[in-house]
């Protein structure tokens, strides 16, 4: 009998590969995600490039890593990365970063509204669960809670065709002593902030007034219902506000 192996057509080693999912699709890996999304965050905050450094700091990941990570989403045409700069996001980088953000913050808005999370917990497990909600999904999230336009820290939801409402303008900063505003949202989703704020009372729609502005400006003495705090103007500048209109 003739052996098998001479019967059958000699198999290139090539051919045995098996292709890669992402290589043939182009699926962004949750790390991708990660990365765009913390880009997008950080230049929503008035900026036009994000620094490395920056990015290494709330990813918690060493700026070496983040040099080869840049440089990689950059071939991707994720986004442009200028050495001397930082990086900006190109069209197809900003797409995407705003698909995740949608994603988280419906998460979020699931969590606190639904299962009765902290709000400031709600975000480090969003961070996780943004990676795997459909867009069937967020729609019935959205839905079941009739709607709601902006995360529980009052951060804009992005609309499912990638539009977002910008951020207000105005900051605690930028208001003079004595004047009272509402909170619109905390534009920082760090964890310790969220908790810090909460642990101040200070949450969307609360009213705060300026009490006083230190001499060099670089701490506000605040109040909030009947409590005051004193807050760095670094973290003031994450508290955005609208003033009161007056009736």
């Amino acid at each position: 009998m003739t052996p098998a192996s001479q019967t059958q057509p000699e198999v290139n080693k090539e051919e045995r590969k098996p292709t890669s999912r992402t290589s043939k699709y182009d699926i962004p890996s949750a790390n991708i995600e990660e990365y765009l999304e913390a880009i997008f965050r950080l230049l929503q905050n008035d900026k036009e490039y994000a620094k490395t450094g920056e990015l290494a700091e709330v990813l918690h990941v060493k700026p070496a890593s983040v040099t080869q990570m840049v440089q990689k989403l950059a071939e991707k045409k994720y986004l442009k990365y200028e050495k001397s700069k930082g990086v900006r996001l190109t069209t197809k980088g900003r797409k995407l970063a705003l698909d995740v953000l949608r994603r988280h913050r419906i998460a979020e808005r699931l969590l606190v509204d639904l299962l009765g999370v902290s709000w400031e917990e709600a975000h480090d497990v969003a961070c996780k669960w943004e990676h795997m909600l459909s867009p069937e999904l967020c729609n019935k999230v959205l839905e079941k809670l009739e709607e709601p336009v902006t995360c529980p820290h009052g951060n804009p939801i992005p609309d499912s065709d990638g539009t977002v409402t910008p951020l207000p303008e105005l900051t605690l900063v930028d208001l003079e002593q004595g004047e009272t505003a509402i909170i619109d949202c905390i534009s920082d989703e760090n964890v310790d902030l969220l908790r810090m704020m909460s642990s101040m009372g200070m949450l969307p729609g609360e009213t705060v007034r300026i009490v006083q502005i230190s001499p060099v400006g670089d701490t506000l003495l605040i109040e909030v219902g009947t409590a005051h705090f004193a807050l760095s103007a670094k973290l003031a500048k994450r508290v955005r506000v609208h003033r009161e209109v007056a009736e």
